[in-house]
């Protein structure tokens, strides 16, 4: 399993459950002309150069946010489609596959915030318990690498806190790896550790706070010898 960051939709986990989740709760989406997958994959690093290079462009970046995300947020607002799929991956969440179960549902609302789709006050209560029960580490596990690295889970909290119906919120541009925030939520862009030129923080205090984890991984990119994190 592939992770090449530390936040969501980092890494080959988060993108596979992006892929599959709503044909994995029983909606099949041959029809759709647009995926759910489709408003966070530009973070792949196993996509051929000619997509990369697409998705860096400024056509790209139009088509993102003026027809890729508002037909996702329609179709998951209409018919309260977004609800129905909340539902049906809450209630699968007793499946013995434990974890894989529940972090179905918070991709499920990641991309529901990503879209700017409606989500009612009992599912974003849902989500914010449901984070502290997810696997979370600072670096990869021994046997596996399973939920949110720390960065990624305090993005998430941070997306719940500013979760407004009809708003797109990216996950992919620069967030503070100790609070979550992003240049929206702070009015300036993070700034970024001038030692691995990887992690961002909204501030000083944050990125003093988040030092003593951040050093194990606080490597110059010169000093880099693989790709996952």
């Amino acid at each position: 399993m592939g992770r090449w960051g530390w936040r969501l939709f980092e890494g080959d986990q988060d993108l596979d459950v992006a892929c599959t989740v709503v044909d994995s709760l029983g909606v099949d989406t041959d029809s759709w002309e647009h995926s759910l997958s489709a408003m966070v994959h530009q973070t792949d690093m196993l996509a051929p150069p000619e997509a990369a290079a697409f998705y860096s462009t400024s056509e790209y970046a139009d088509k993102l946010a003026n027809e890729i995300i508002p037909w996702v947020r329609q179709k998951l607002d209409t018919d309260n489609l977004g609800e129905r799929l909340f539902a049906a991956s809450r209630a699968k969440e007793t499946d013995n596959l434990f974890q894989d179960s529940k972090y179905r549902t918070i991709i499920l609302g990641a991309l529901m915030i990503r879209a700017g789709a409606r989500i009612n006050a009992a599912d974003l209560k849902h989500l914010r318990d449901l984070a502290p029960q997810i696997n979370c580490t600072s670096r990869q596990m021994t046997l596996g690498d399973h939920g949110f690295r720390t960065p990624g889970k305090a993005q998430f909290l941070a997306a719940l806190d500013h979760c407004q119906p009809g708003v797109a919120r990216s996950f992919q541009e620069p967030s503070c790896f100790k609070c979550g925030k992003i240049e929206e939520d702070i009015g300036h862009k993070p700034l970024q550790c001038k030692k691995c030129k990887v992690a961002t923080y909204c501030s000083k205090d944050c990125q003093r706070d988040q030092w003593r984890e951040h050093r194990v991984s606080c490597i110059p990119p010169s000093q880099c010898r693989m790709l996952n994190v």
